[in-house]
């Protein structure tokens, strides 16, 4: 009997301390209705019974997650982002195919400035592709606002590719075909990013 009491003042003294102590060490570091402060370093327990600095129960909760093996889940794609993302690589195919198109066309008779936009164009097609990777890393990683830069980039490569020719007086109506297709193409690929 002497030792259930023991045990239940125990019990009581610890249940006291706690409530008294987490209150103090969460309004200390988190005053009410203020900014959020600037991440700062994770803190490190110490390795003694008690530390000199309160941590709060989440950072001990974040702190536990590596310990035991926890990965933060990732977050599913939207349909959105899935069907951007088809898009994108259709686009890649696509601009692959017209690079083996002008390829062709560069070994045909064709005036100086032609040469050049011909030469521009593989450059702006090599550019193009890497803005569609680069856009579907974007859209895997979460951040759209990087793959709407992207995707607009890819749209822009291929334009430019097409306003040499218009500029040079030597417009070709594939070039001008395809440049409409993937701007329409990256419209449709922005538009579902938008549900996303």
């Amino acid at each position: 009997m002497v030792l259930a009491k023991q045990i239940l003042s125990l019990l009581s003294i610890f249940t006291i301390l706690l409530f008294t102590q987490c209150p103090k060490a969460t309004s200390a570091r988190t005053p009410a209705l203020t900014p959020a402060p600037t991440p700062t370093p994770t803190p490190v327990r110490s390795s003694g019974p008690a530390s000199d600095s309160p941590i709060s129960i989440s950072e001990l909760f974040e702190l536990s997650l590596p310990e035991i093996g926890v990965q933060k889940a990732a977050i599913p794609q939207s349909e959105g982002a899935k069907v951007a993302n088809k898009q994108l690589e259709g686009i890649e195919h696509k601009i692959d195919e017209f690079k083996a198109v002008l390829t062709k066309r560069q070994g045909e008779p064709v005036s100086e400035a032609s040469k050049r936009c011909l030469a521009q164009c593989q450059e702006n097609l090599e550019d193009a592709i890497d803005g569609v990777k680069m856009s579907i890393e974007s859209i895997n990683g979460q951040d759209l606002k990087k793959a709407n830069v992207d995707i607009s980039g890819v749209a822009t490569d291929i334009e430019t590719c097409n306003d040499c020719f218009i500029e040079v007086g030597d417009e070709h109506e594939d070039i001008s075909a395809f440049s409409g297709w993937v701007k329409g193409v990256t419209s449709e690929c922005l538009n579902n990013l938008k549900k996303a």
